[in-house]
């Protein structure tokens, strides 16, 4: 019960590290106005996240695993990955929603705009028919209608399922079973 105990308290404490890390890189790009529009733009912001996610949260994984006797089976790796990642994910959809919806309520808005205005630019070179286009845009013109904490929900479920996939491929990285042979209770399998 000891160790389930410290391997949520372990997990939350990365978990806070995993926040603070997606706070700080989403200020940094809103101070220097880098907005996901485009094709390659958003891959490339959303992989650079990704290797944030995935340092921090081996980091910290090693760390508790080394304070495991330098064991950890699977479940208890995927365990620590998902619920840092689930509560990193809380805590930052939570800023998300409080900035937009006291800081800056035009964010989502001007974010769309510039992906629309890059969607038209992009389409009129491919030469598509004005209602071609225009379907393609209504799309974008639906997410700009969606309320604030609709979107807020509907990104933290993508966040969680993507976390869940993380921690698994991460879990299984990390794992690192005691060997059969290797029982320091009995002195040894003979």
């Amino acid at each position: 019960m000891e160790n389930k105990k410290s391997l949520f308290n372990a997990s939350l404490t990365t978990s806070l590290y995993l926040a603070a890390a997606g706070i700080l890189y989403f200020v940094l790009m809103y101070i220097l106005d880098i907005k996901p529009t485009g094709i390659f733009k958003p891959i490339l912001i959303g992989i650079i996240s990704l290797a944030i996610s995935i340092v921090i949260l081996v980091i910290f994984l090693k760390k508790y695993r080394v304070s495991q006797d330098g064991y950890i089976s699977f479940l208890d790796a995927f365990l620590f990955g998902l619920i840092a990642l689930v509560a990193a994910g809380i805590i930052s959809s939570l800023f998300s929603y409080l900035f937009i919806k006291f800081f800056d309520p035009n964010y989502m808005k001007n974010i769309l705009e510039a992906q629309k205005e890059w969607m038209e630019n992009y389409l009129s070179s491919k030469g598509l028919s004005e209602d071609q286009m225009q379907q393609a845009l209504s799309k974008i013109d639906q997410q700009a209608n969606m309320p604030l904490l609709k979107s807020t929900l509907r990104s933290f479920l993508g966040n969680v399922i993507f976390g869940a996939i993380v921690a698994l491929i991460v879990g299984a990285i990390m794992k690192k079973n005691r060997n059969v042979f290797d029982d320091q209770k009995s002195g040894g399998v003979i």
